[in-house]
């Protein structure tokens, strides 16, 4: 049975008009009358959330989606336009193509996995999990933890679910309804073939540091001295003008393996300084530093992000060897404009590397993937997973 998908987008400000005129995009790329058994990923800025509820309608009645899984955010990816700070909804629509597709919406912290993820996963590239947690209030780092518990082997990958950082309020959209402080979570399982790159924003600056003293979040000693002062001199290595700038362009990096630290592309989570502790001369950062031993100081430079996107989208062409099915790409919403200073560049790389083919995306709060077997909360990064139906 073929797989057929299409991604339609429209800028119209009218809820129900934009989701007509999208979701009739979608359908005639995918070159079918609606999708019974398949599935719809569905993205939307802002300006639909107080009619999000008639969009999800909207979209089943059109389609006849056997799954419906979608979110609110800062910005969408639809072919090759990036819509930021816009009015957008992109749709998604997928026949079956002999997958098995199951959506849902779940609690904040993830409650209710067991029922949705059978108790042993098929492992082996055969079944995705995508989750879109609502960024402002669902627990996403308790979520990804129930996930590697209980199912290690289930590669998982997904965005945060925001607005355009103006009101604190995201949406979630599935089968059931519409809701906040929600996961909106989408499986696939059967003959796939997934490949996923992942691209950074920041590239690594100096050499590594060891981390000499630390508690809870705050990184208080790097090589015996204090971490602020280390951090003021790569600024000045860096030749940044101001303290400003500094903040906005440099970051730590955490290397995922304490062991044998790497500090390159899907080895390294990036977090940016959050504050400082005047009286230890302490970096503060999101998460807590158990474990963590050494670090490096990370440039965020959009010359560099370039250089680094078309690594990833090359690496993926090797490894594919050939036109995905369909792609979706989780952006930063600290990448796009806010990096390169204009738009389009990610999906330009994309479509000049790996070809035309039906591809949505959103810009989210942060991103999740899957990397060393672990599935782990990024910021600053693009994911990018691509998917194709084995034949027999």
């Amino acid at each position: 049975m073929e797989l057929r998908a299409g991604v339609g987008f429209s800028s119209h400000p009218d809820t129900r008009k934009a989701a007509h005129e999208a979701v009739e995009l979608a359908l005639r790329e995918a070159g079918v009358a609606s999708v019974p058994k398949g599935w719809v990923l569905c993205f939307f800025s802002m300006a639909h959330l107080p009619r999000a509820d008639e969009l999800r309608e909207i979209l089943l009645a059109k389609t006849g989606c056997g799954a419906l899984c979608g979110c609110s955010a800062h910005g969408l990816v639809a072919g090759s336009r990036e819509v930021e700070n816009a009015i957008g909804l992109a749709v998604m629509v997928c026949t079956d193509g002999g997958l098995d597709a199951l959506s849902t919406l779940l609690p904040g912290d993830g409650e209710g996995l067991d029922a949705f993820v059978p108790a042993r996963s098929l492992g082996n590239g055969s079944e995705l999990l995508l989750a879109l947690p609502d960024a402002y209030r669902a627990d996403a780092r308790t979520v990804l933890a129930r996930l590697h518990e209980r199912w290690p082997e289930l590669p998982v990958y997904g965005a945060g679910s925001t607005d355009n950082g103006t009101t604190g309020i995201s949406l979630q959209l599935g089968m059931e309804g519409v809701r906040s402080s929600s996961v909106a979570a989408l499986r696939l399982s059967g003959p796939l073939r997934v490949e996923v790159g992942i691209t950074q924003s920041c590239h690594p600056v100096g050499d590594p540091h060891f981390i000499t003293a630390a508690k809870d979040n705050i990184l208080l000693e790097l090589d015996g001295r204090p971490a602020l002062h280390v951090l003021i001199d790569q600024g000045k290595a860096l030749k940044l003008e101001s303290f400003q700038q500094l903040i906005e362009e440099v970051m730590l990096g955490f290397p995922l393996d304490s062991v044998q630290p790497r500090f390159d592309s899907a080895s390294c989570l990036v977090r940016h300084v959050m504050g400082f502790d005047q009286q230890t001369g302490g970096i503060v950062v999101p998460d807590r530093l158990d474990g963590q031993t050494s670090m490096i100081f990370m440039h965020r430079n959009a010359e560099q992000a370039e250089k680094d996107m078309h690594r990833m989208t090359g690496a993926l062409r090797a490894r594919l060897e050939g036109t995905p099915d369909f792609g979706i790409y989780f952006d930063c919403a600290a990448r796009g404009r806010n990096l390169y200073g204009r738009q389009g560049v990610d999906t330009a790389v994309i479509r000049a590397q790996l070809g035309e083919f039906p591809l949505i995306g959103m810009f989210g709060g942060f991103e999740l993937a899957t990397t060393q077997g672990l599935p782990m909360l990024y910021t600053y990064t693009g994911v990018l997973i691509l998917v194709r139906k084995l034949t027999p």
